[in-house]
């Protein structure tokens, strides 16, 4: 939604508000309060910031918190059965499909959640990454709670993964709040986690059974996905601490004037200033 160039919004009381891709050019906030607002990609060229105040609220502390906790202790419940579930399967047994399928989804939302963090984010390289993570995670919990919610039934249990992973990449593109972007990193993060698990058993596996090569070839892959999963956690972190502030994340800034400002957790990533 456009909103008019013109528009005076001084010494107002704006915390929480969202102008998420607005185009708010030459507007005027002078002497508003802006903790918890949105600016991230809008238009702010030639806007008035003279004397704001930015930072963060309880409101979106609150939402952000428990929005964590919870994909945390959905996906994280969800990851650990499936893995533990899979562990000592060997080639010969029925269920060999299924702990593949889980070692290639868990790799691609672990990947691709720890490369996400050097993207720009609105890039279209950054934002197939973003898609990729969510649907793969999305896909997991799809198929754990599908599955869990109906005797192991594994028809529902593939379709609900499917539905999920494409809920996934259209809550990448349209959904504007910023707890949507915060459930995508924690999720990533603790998908990353798991794949780094596995992969370090794995290692572990075939070292010990003197199968060097693939024994290498799994710690090495070790090593990567201990990176990328610090990365993650990072991102996570960064996603948390930007929904609960001020965020300009990737708005125009050019000509926008800052002075006798007072800024505090605020998110300036991204951004185009020249």
């Amino acid at each position: 939604m456009n909103v008019s160039s013109s528009v005076n919004f001084a010494n107002q009381d704006l915390r929480n508000r969202s102008f998420h891709g607005q185009n708010l050019k030459g507007a005027n906030f002078s002497s508003c309060d802006l903790r918890g607002c949105d600016f991230s990609y809008a238009q702010l060229q030639g806007a008035n910031f003279e004397r704001v105040r930015t930072g963060q609220t309880t409101l979106k502390l609150v939402n952000a918190v428990v929005v964590t906790v919870a994909i945390t202790l959905l996906d994280a419940h969800a990851i650990s059965v499936m893995i533990f579930g899979i562990l000592g399967i060997t080639p010969q047994e029925a269920t060999v499909a299924y702990a593949i399928a889980l070692y290639l989804i868990l790799a691609l939302a672990g990947v691709s959640a720890g490369v996400r963090g050097w993207v720009n984010s609105k890039s279209r390289l950054g934002r197939i990454i973003t898609a990729v993570s969510a649907a793969a995670s999305g896909a997991l919990l799809g198929f754990f709670y599908g599955g869990s919610t109906s005797n192991n039934n594994p028809q529902v249990a593939t379709t609900v993964a499917i539905i999920a992973a494409v809920v996934g990449i259209l809550a990448t593109e349209k959904a504007r709040s910023r707890l949507v972007t915060v459930v995508i990193a924690v999720a990533g993060a603790i998908a990353a986690y798991g794949f780094t698990f596995l992969a370090v058993g794995a290692a572990s596996a075939l070292l010990s059974v003197h199968k060097l090569s693939w024994g290498i070839l799994w710690g090495s892959v070790s090593l990567i996905q201990i990176i990328l999963t610090l990365r993650a956690v990072t991102v996570s972190f960064k996603e948390i601490k930007s929904t609960c502030g001020t965020s300009f994340r990737g708005a125009d800034l050019r000509n926008a004037k800052f002075e006798e400002v007072r800024l505090e957790s605020t998110d300036f990533s991204e951004t185009l200033w020249h």
